[in-house]
């Protein structure tokens, strides 16, 4: 049995002084003094490592921006021990063939844990397979459909799932194109996209929102439904990020939906942290035609981490989005140290916080909106009790293994 000794959060009581034993791959006792085989003390605290249920690893069809493996990569330098990716690859992943194919690329490539989302098509739930196939959950798009069609493909699944159906949550008849000379002319394209989604949206506990952008559409959230936050619309705005490399859908908004959304995510009425890293190169945001995406799987808790730090965020809410309510909201037995649980735990200096340096991140894009930014990075990230990252270099190849 392998022992981690430190100031450990533990859920219910906070940091505690404990030794934490582990053996294959699992937490096998939380107690004051423990002896094994091989036995760690860290000067920092211990956390549960991060699961972000929202990313794009561009695997299969885009690997010139991201691939499994740089992906995991920048998960696992950052904390995140455990990812989603959504299924809007290349193909789609929309039926058992390129479900398999996913996770089989995924299975040989990645050094985190990860699940698989499958994309919402017409007669979805008229297949064979809808009521087997071990997808984390259902995405909807509104890309290229009318507004009749997503509302209809939502109420349809939502009717007959057992598992969460995400939405990208714009309405079709509210998504404009008209042409982009600076940044906010792409949020006044998506003004009133997302509240008037949300507005029509029903209510039910299986439907999830991924990245809420506008206070008015935290506003308009169906009751029953849950809900997600990430760093970019916490902490960017068009007052701070000018530059088309900063387009993303959602959209960037202002200081006012920043504050708005950062007060709901610190009561727990957003109850999850995602990053949806959507990954371009800079050639590709500097065109003409700058697609949509932020890299930030690598960067998401080391910038909220420096958000504790700062004093505007307390670390129980933070430990609760990053780890525990999205393992929750998936059915997972994960998250939180105790007995029982996967060994996924990073170690951290809380007083090491540093201007983030691009050069030492993993992603393909080779460019992010946070450069400089203060943050505070993991000095060890463990997956099931193994090393997977130290100070920002990765000490593992593959090994990562579907959720679901």
């Amino acid at each position: 049995m392998d022992v981690f000794e430190g100031k450990s959060w533990i859920s219910g009581q906070g940091l505690v002084n404990t030794c934490i034993g582990v053996d294959e791959g699992k937490i096998t006792a939380v107690k004051k003094i423990l002896k094994g085989d091989n036995h760690t003390k860290f000067e920092g605290i211990i956390l549960p490592s991060a699961f972000d249920m929202h990313v794009h690893f561009r695997d299969p069809g885009y690997p010139h921006k991201e691939d499994w493996k740089t992906g995991s990569e920048c998960a696992a330098a950052g904390g995140v021990t455990a990812v989603v990716d959504m299924p809007n690859t290349n193909p789609f992943t929309s039926d058992l063939e390129t479900f398999n194919d996913k996770v089989s690329t995924a299975s040989s490539k990645s050094v985190v844990d990860f699940g698989v989302g499958v994309n919402v098509e017409k007669d979805l739930t008229e297949q064979t397979w809808f009521d087997t196939i071990p997808a984390a959950f259902w995405k909807l798009y509104p890309y290229g459909i009318s507004s009749a069609e997503y509302f209809s493909y939502a109420k349809e699944v939502l009717d007959k799932t057992s598992k969460p159906l995400v939405i990208h949550g714009e309405h079709p008849d509210h998504m404009h194109n008209e042409p982009l000379n600076e940044l906010s002319d792409h949020t006044q394209n998506r003004l009133i996209a997302e509240p008037e989604c949300l507005a029509s949206m029903p209510s039910s506990p299986y439907l999830h929102v991924a990245h809420l952008s506008t206070l008015e559409g935290l506003n308009r959230m169906p009751k029953l439904a849950s809900s997600e936050v990430c760093p970019h619309h916490l902490l960017l705005n068009l007052d701070n990020c000018h530059s088309l490399d900063c387009k993303v859908d959602p959209p960037l908004r202002t200081k006012k939906d920043n504050s708005g959304l950062y007060d709901a995510f610190r009561e727990g009425k957003i109850p999850i942290l995602s990053s949806d890293h959507a990954p371009h190169t800079i050639e590709e945001k500097r065109s003409d035609n700058p697609p949509s995406g932020l890299p930030g799987v690598e960067t998401m808790i080391p910038l909220m981490l420096n958000e504790v730090s700062e004093g505007r965020l307390e670390l129980s809410r933070l430990v609760n989005a990053m780890s525990e309510a999205p393992a929750e909201r998936l059915g997972l037995d994960r998250g939180r140290i105790s007995e029982g649980m996967p060994a996924d735990l990073i170690m951290i200096d809380m007083k090491n916080s540093k201007p983030i340096d691009l050069d030492k991140l993993h992603s393909k894009s080779n460019w992010t909106p946070f450069e400089d930014w203060p943050a505070i990075f993991p000095s060890q990230v463990y997956r099931r009790g193994e090393l997977i990252a130290e100070s920002g270099e990765i000490r593992q190849e593959g090994g990562g293994q579907n959720l679901f």
